[in-house]
């Protein structure tokens, strides 16, 4: 399992505060700029520097970190910046887990494939608990 924190543009900033505080590895960042292109969904100049994700590795926890910009992530409300991950082993087991988590929730990005994994998917569940569900 891991740990998902949204940030609104900063989060380059946090990335390099977090690599200080607990003397990590650097982060592995990729931008929005750093996405492939595509005529349907451009990247606005203003995002292109922005964090899409990261990986800051403390102790044992992936803590991933990204900006999420307007228009292309829920809104951002401090206290909901923070996402579980959970990183499947299966087709099978990413569904049925999104499914479930869905029950009574929101789904908030479909279970699909991306340019980053095979099944990529964020449901808030009945509790209000924001999941990502990955398979790689």
């Amino acid at each position: 399992m891991d740990i998902y924190l949204h940030f609104k543009d900063q989060a380059a900033e946090a990335i390099t505060y977090y690599e200080k505080v607990f003397k990590t590895e650097p982060a592995k960042i990729m931008t929005f700029g750093d996405m492939p292109h595509d005529d349907e969904h451009p990247v606005d100049e203003n995002m292109k520097d922005l964090v899409m994700n990261s990986n800051l590795k403390i102790n044992d926890t992936n803590v991933m970190i990204s900006d999420s910009p307007e228009g292309m992530a829920p809104p951002l409300i401090i206290g909901n910046n923070v996402a579980l991950v959970f990183n499947a082993a299966s087709v099978e087991e990413a569904t049925e887990i999104f499914q479930l988590l869905a029950e009574k929730g929101i789904v908030l990005l479909p279970l699909e494939k991306t340019f980053w994994a095979e099944l990529y998917g964020m449901v808030k569940d009945r509790y209000g608990v924001v999941w990502h569900i990955n398979l790689y």
